[in-house]
């Protein structure tokens, strides 16, 4: 394996591990300033913008949008994909979202809170479909026919379905259930808690950090 092949393996596994912390380093962070917290800061990844833990919710996903910039993949589908994905993590980061306590304009553009909302959901509901298009999609291309291979693509697959399913299910949850679920429960952290480790692992097997799943 040459150099520049390692080097795109060990940035894989990177960036797999990177989003993989990211949920649970906002909050474990988050604690250690939770005095001067906003009320809800735990809620969700975005709401800790406004926590004591804010360095991982920005730096992480600075992270992955430099990853996905720089990434070129095979071939346009990559590249094109990449650019969604890297547009989508700056955008959360540029126009951060609505929680209790913020004030009236917020982020680098200082626009009003609801208006940055909006865009914040937007740019987050890019993010994560593009997450699951890119591995359903793409990863599982390939003329490989190993029973490796085959394996692999039964779990890009699985992460991929879950990341979208539970696109779906935020949704609904916030359409139609949200007076229901206790203002404590933090639902929203948790469904970007399962989407994040199912798109950690299809990384991490793109990575071939799994030797179970590598090609002999």
């Amino acid at each position: 394996m040459g150099v520049e092949s390692k080097t795109m393996l060990f940035q894989r596994r990177m960036l797999g591990l990177l989003c993989a912390l990211l949920a649970p380093a906002c909050i474990i962070f988050g604690f250690f300033g939770a005095d001067s917290n906003l009320p809800g800061w735990y809620k969700s990844i975005s709401a800790t913008f406004y926590a004591s833990s804010n360095i991982c919710m920005i730096g992480l996903l600075f992270c992955t949008a430099v990853f996905f910039a720089c990434y070129h993949g095979y071939d346009w589908r990559d590249r094109l994909m990449s650019a969604i994905q890297s547009l989508g993590a700056l955008g959360i980061i540029v126009f951060p979202c609505r929680t209790p306590g913020v004030p009236e304009r917020v982020g680098i553009f200082q626009l009003p809170v609801d208006t940055s909302h909006v865009l914040h959901s937007v740019f987050a509901s890019v993010l994560f479909l593009a997450f699951a298009v890119n591995i359903f999609f793409l990863f599982t291309l390939g003329n490989s026919n190993t029973e490796q291979k085959k394996r692999r693509n039964l779990v890009y697959r699985i992460c991929g379905v879950v990341i979208f399913a539970f696109c779906v299910i935020q949704a609904v949850e916030i359409a139609f259930f949200k007076s229901y679920i206790p203002q404590w429960f933090p639902l929203t952290w948790l469904n970007e808690f399962v989407m994040l480790e199912a798109f950690a692992v299809a990384w991490l097997v793109k990575a071939e950090a799994i030797a179970a799943l590598n090609d002999d």
